[in-house]
Order: structure tokens, then C-alpha cells, then sequence
């Protein structure tokens, strides 16, 4: 079955799922969801809160309006590649990170681990999430 779309383009139903899957094979673990409340320090000029979306080893999903509100499209773009500073104040664990991307729209980005303050207490947060 193909679905139509704007001047009479037609695509597979099944393009969806293989885009999915896509995605799927292009990361290198598989994340966890969860909400924890975070602090989040950029720099010596920004620092702000937000909630994790998801988690894995080598990698953070998260939210904050408060500091992703603050750029324009051009200057967020200019940060990726930057170091960032999660904390997890429940879990009491610092997280130093790399900006991977950022949707300026959601308030939401991503950042690559490069290490954490207590790397057994973060394995088994990761393990943990569901």
C-alpha cells in the first residue's frame, strides 16, 4: 500500500519503518528513557536546568529551554563540538560531554560522554532506566 502525499508524491508504507531501523543500526548502544532532573553548566557564562529524555554509556538526550532559548539558530549551531558539564544532583554524578546537536524548536540536544565522575554509579543508572 502507498500513501499519498503534497503533489502526488507517493511513497511505501513501509518507508517509515525502514528509516527507523536506519536509525536504529547507526547508534552504537541502545538508549534508555528516562526523566531525571539535571543541572547544566556551558562554559563559564551559561548554566541552567533541565530533565534527561534518555540515556546510554557514551551518550545523553536532554531538555532545557532555560540555556537553548538563550542562542539564535547560527550561534547554537556555532556550539556544537563544545564541552558541556551535566549534573545529576539525585544520582550525584557529573557528567563531562561533548555537543553533539541541538533542536533549537524542542529546547532539546544531545551530547557524547567523555567521562563521569563515578563511572560505576553510571553504568548502573544506565542499566537501571527502563
Amino acid at each position: 500500500m502507498k500513501k499519498s502525499l503534497e503533489d502526488n508524491l507517493l511513497i511505501p508504507s513501509n518507508f517509515c519503518e525502514e528509516v527507523n531501523e536506519v536509525v536504529r543500526e547507526r547508534r552504537r548502544e541502545k538508549r534508555k528513557k528516562v526523566n531525571i532532573s539535571i543541572s547544566i553548566k556551558l562554559g563559564n557564562l551559561f548554566s541552567g536546568h533541565g530533565i534527561t529524555k534518555d540515556i546510554s554509556k557514551h551518550g545523553l538526550h536532554l531538555k532545557s529551554l532555560q540555556i537553548i532559548r538563550y542562542y539564535s539558530n547560527i550561534q547554537f549551531k556555532d556550539l556544537t563540538g563544545f564541552l558541556i558539564r551535566v549534573m545529576i544532583p539525585s544520582e550525584g554524578i557529573t557528567i563531562n560531554g561533548v555537543i553533539d546537536w541541538v533542536d533549537l524548536k524542542n529546547g532539546e540536544g544531545a551530547i557524547s560522554i567523555l567521562s563521569t565522575s563515578d563511572d560505576n554509579r553510571w553504568q548502573k543508572l544506565c542499566e537501571q532506566a527502563q
